[in-house]
C-alpha cells in the first residue's frame, strides 16, 4: 500500500475521531452514490473500491489503530489485501441487503476478482491455521522490526493429487452413496419431516479412502519447514496477531498467524502500554540517594532517587512507555527496591564499621523512646 494513496478518513468524509456508527452511515450514503449498478460513470467502480476498503479498515479496531499510527505503510506490513476484507462478509451483506442493493458477493466478484475467491470460497482448501508465537523486545514492539518466523509450510501431495489415496484407492461412500449428504425422515402424527445432513462417514465428500497414500499418509498434503522474514509495524501491542502471506507460494493450503509476545523479565514488565521497571538499590544508596541510568525505548534516561529511597515507591515518567492506544503512549514507571548484597568479606567489614557507629546512636534513641513504665 504505497504512501501516495488517499486517506481513508477523507475517502469516507469523516473526522479521525469518528465513531463506528458515523463511519457506517458515511459508507451507506456513499455506497448508494457509487454502486456501479446505480452509477455508470467511469470513476464509479474505482470510487466504490476505495470506500469499501476504507470502511473495512476503519471498522476493525486493530487495523484502524495501526492505520492511525502509521498509515498505509503500517497496514501493508501486517495485512495482505485479502486480509483487509476477510471476516467482514456478513457486515457488508447486511448493509447491501438493507439498502436493497442485492448480493454483496456479486459486485465484489466483478470488482475484486484478483483475491475475492479466497474470501468467499465456500469450501476453502485451507488446513487449520498455524499459530506461531514470536518474542520481541519492548523496543522492537515500540519501533517495529523485521523478524524471521519459522513454521510448517503445507503443499498438495504430488503423489495422490491431494485426494489422500493411492491410485484407485478411493471408493464411493457406502453411507451416502456418493451424494455427500444423508437424508433422514421421521413421521410425527400426520406430518412427515425430512432432514438432510452432511454425511459424517465421508465428511460430505462422497468418497472414502480405502488405501491411504504412502507419501502423505492419507492427509492429502505434505509439510515442510520454512522460514520467512516479515515486518512488524511500529506500535503493535503485546498479544496482537499478524497474518503473513507466503512470498514463495500463493497456495491456499498455507495460512500462518504470528502472535506477538513482548519479552518480559523480573525487572521489566509491560502492562497495557506501561513500562514497569524494578531498579535494585543498595542500602547505602537507599540512605544517601543515587542516580540510575536507564536505556528506555526512546533513548537514555537518568532517574534521580532522592533519599531516603523506599522499596515500592513509584516514580512515573509520563508518555515514556509503549503505545497504549492510537496516538497515546503509556508511562514509564520506575520502582526501586532495596537489595541486600551477597556475602563479601570486604563489604562485611565496611558494614561492621557502620554498625559500630550507628549502635551508640540507636541505643540512645531506643532508651529514650522505648520507656515502658
Amino acid at each position: 500500500m504505497p504512501n501516495t494513496r488517499k486517506d481513508y478518513y477523507e475517502i469516507l468524509g469523516v473526522p479521525r475521531n469518528a465513531t463506528q456508527e458515523e463511519i457506517k452511515r458515511a459508507y451507506r450514503r456513499l455506497v448508494l452514490q457509487y454502486h456501479p449498478d446505480r452509477n455508470k460513470s467511469p470513476e464509479a467502480e474505482e470510487k466504490f473500491k476505495e470506500i469499501s476498503e476504507a470502511y473495512a479498515v476503519l471498522t476493525d479496531d486493530e487495523k484502524r489503530r495501526i492505520y492511525d499510527l502509521y498509515g498505509h505503510e503500517g497496514l501493508s506490513g501486517a495485512y495482505t489485501r485479502e486480509d483487509i476484507f476477510r471476516g467482514r462478509v456478513e457486515d457488508f451483506e447486511d448493509i447491501f441487503s438493507d439498502l436493497g442493493l442485492g448480493s454483496f458477493r456479486s459486485i465484489f466478484d466483478r470488482l475484486f476478482r484478483d483475491f475475492v475467491t479466497g474470501i468467499f470460497a465456500e469450501e476453502p482448501q485451507v488446513i487449520e491455521e498455524t499459530l506461531v508465537d514470536l518474542e520481541v523486545t519492548p523496543k522492537e514492539l515500540f519501533e517495529g522490526a523485521t523478524k524471521t518466523v519459522q513454521y510448517l509450510s503445507y503443499s498438495r501431495c504430488g503423489r495422490c493429487g491431494g485426494s489422500g489415496a493411492e491410485q484407485g484407492g478411493l471408493k464411493t461412500c457406502s453411507v451416502c452413496k456418493g451424494s455427500g449428504r444423508v437424508v433422514r425422515s421421521s413421521i410425527i402424527g400426520n406430518m412427515t419431516y425430512t432432514v438432510a445432513k452432511t454425511c459424517e462417514a465421508c465428511g460430505g465428500k462422497g468418497r472414502t479412502v480405502e488405501r491411504p497414500c504412502k507419501s502423505c499418509d492419507g492427509k492429502g498434503v505434505l509439510a515442510s519447514p520454512k522460514a520467512q522474514a516479515f515486518r512488524i509495524p511500529p506500535g503493535v501491542r503485546d498479544g496482537s496477531i499478524l497474518r503473513i502471506a507466503s512470498r514463495d507460494s500463493p497456495s491456499p493450503l498455507e495460512s500462518v498467524a504470528v502472535r506477538i509476545r513482548v519479552r518480559q523479565t523480573r525487572s521489566v514488565r509491560v502492562i497495557d502500554g506501561d513500562l514497569v521497571v524494578r531498579v535494585p538499590v543498595s542500602p547505602s544508596e537507599a540512605v544517601l540517594g543515587t542516580i540510575v541510568k536507564l536505556k528506555v525505548v526512546d533513548g537514555p534516561l537518568e532517574v534521580k532517587l532522592s533519599p531516603p529511597v523506599r522499596s515500592g515507591k513509584s516514580i512515573v515518567f509520563k508518555n515514556r512507555g509503549l503505545w497504549r492506544a492510537p496516538g497515546v503512549r503509556g508511562d514509564l514507571i520506575v520502582k526501586p527496591y532495596v537489595m541486600v548484597p551477597r556475602k563479601s568479606s570486604e563489604l562485611k567489614k565496611i558494614y561492621e564499621q557502620i554498625n559500630r557507629a550507628e549502635r551508640q546512636l540507636m541505643d540512645r534513641l531506643r532508651e529514650r523512646v522505648l520507656k515502658i513504665e
